[in-house]
């Protein structure tokens, strides 16, 4: 038995932005340069990952995305993003080390 969580960045409103599958999306398209190709690695439907990223660009900013097809095209990430990404996975860390301390008394209260 151990504590789990899910971590999102959201609006002010409460409108969720992006989580750890966006982060992966968007780290991926950052690797390759193309929505399509990241689509692929994750196994997502280029229409889901192409909105998806789309949306966290209206709310964010930060993300060029030039129209194209095969050899054109492509998917620039700026350092704003960038940021974000590594401030994510820095709280991500920061919570399982915390969570991983809760984790291990209620494993040992189980053994008991």
């Amino acid at each position: 038995m151990k504590f789990k969580f899910k971590l999102w960045i959201e609006t002010d409103e409460g409108k969720p932005v992006i989580g750890k599958g966006g982060i992966s999306l968007i780290k991926n398209v950052i690797e390759t340069g193309s929505i399509s190709t990241a689509a692929k690695r994750m196994h997502v439907s280029y229409k889901f990952a192409w909105e998806y990223v789309r949306k966290v660009n209206d709310i964010l900013g930060g993300i060029e995305m030039h129209k194209g097809g095969k050899g054109a095209g492509g998917t620039l990430v700026s350092e704003k993003i960038n940021e974000v990404i590594k401030i994510y996975e820095e709280a991500e860390k920061e919570v399982n080390e915390v969570l991983e301390k809760y984790n291990k008394r209620i494993e040992e209260i189980l053994k008991k």
